[in-house]
């Protein structure tokens, strides 16, 4: 190949090339991830620093039953507005009844509670205590519906039987206690205010008996929920 000057000129006033250096973007992007890092770990941070203690049912919590400290546990939550009872609360809620079925685990609200009776107006709570040959084997929970029985009690005459030995179809069990004797069972009904005094009466002799109901029974009168 021939050489003229003027490409001998060009040639050598050319210069080299480099590749083109990545290095800059790779290590933007690289602040750039660890910047997004640092931004969720400060989330995290946040969020954690943002729980709080509230309450929970340490165990299955019966409609009408009234709350002990025991019945309550604490665990930690994300505070994101939620209606809670805070956990330094307890003691406000102790001697309170829940206004519906709690299963364990579930965090509580206020409106699970209330302070006031659960006797309308028109309503008597009647007591009845029960040995183990007058109930089923299971004992009447708080919120169950049972019906109650004229039966033979001892010292006391069948002849005092009235015709009809339903003495009540069903009626709300509104709380649950022990008896004065071994193995009894202390049961308070909810009853019309017309049949609580011939329920009284019966209950006092010992002459009453209950079945339970199923759960889906309604009685003629129920206890109020708000």
């Amino acid at each position: 190949m021939i050489s003229t000057p003027e490409r001998e000129t060009f040639e050598r006033g050319r210069l080299p090339v480099a590749p083109r250096d990545r290095r800059p973007a790779l290590a933007a992007l690289a602040l750039l991830l660890i910047l997004l890092g640092a931004l969720g770990s400060a989330l995290l941070v946040f969020r954690s620093g943002d729980r709080e203690s509230v309450l929970a049912a340490s165990h299955d919590i019966a409609f009408g039953q009234v709350m002990s400290r025991s019945d309550f546990s604490t665990v930690r939550v994300a505070a994101d507005g939620a209606a809670l009872v805070p956990a330094r609360l307890v003691s406000s809620y102790v001697g309170t009844r829940a206004t519906s079925a709690v299963p364990q685990g579930a965090l509580l609200s206020p409106k699970m509670f209330s302070v006031d009776t659960l006797v309308p107006d028109n309503g008597e709570g009647v007591g009845i205590v029960l040995d183990p040959t007058r109930r089923p084997s299971q004992v009447p929970r708080t919120g169950q519906v049972v019906r109650v029985y004229f039966v033979s009690g001892s010292g006391s005459s069948t002849e005092a039987a009235p015709g009809n030995p339903v003495i009540v179809n069903a009626a709300r069990v509104i709380s649950v206690g022990h008896g004065a004797g071994a193995g009894t069972t202390s049961i308070t009904v909810l009853v019309r205010s017309d049949v609580a005094g011939d329920l009284a009466n019966f209950a006092s002799s010992g002459n009453l008996a209950v079945t339970i109901l199923p759960d889906d029974t309604r009685p003629s009168i129920d206890w109020k929920t708000q």
